[in-house]
């Protein structure tokens, strides 16, 4: 298993009022303006390829912490 812990010495976040990130909109257009009408550089893609990589991605509750996991399969001996 991988395990990666990231933190950050800030308040956390919401993801529920993230407008900025392209989870927050299924139009793949639409959170680079929301982006670009906050003054905010082009991104907003982590949370979903770490979502789509990570088996489990579980955040601690002020939600500046995350532990990203990924399962690998068995070795084979031979």
């Amino acid at each position: 298993m991988l395990l990666y812990r990231i933190a950050d010495p800030g308040p956390g976040f919401l993801i529920e009022e993230i407008d900025h990130a392209s989870f927050a909109n299924p139009d793949p257009l639409a959170y680079l303006r929301a982006r670009e009408a906050k003054g905010l550089r082009p991104g907003g893609l982590g949370i979903v390829m770490v979502t789509a990589l990570a088996d489990e991605v579980l955040y601690n509750e002020a939600r500046n912490e995350v532990l990203f996991v990924k399962y690998l399969p068995p070795s084979d001996p031979s």
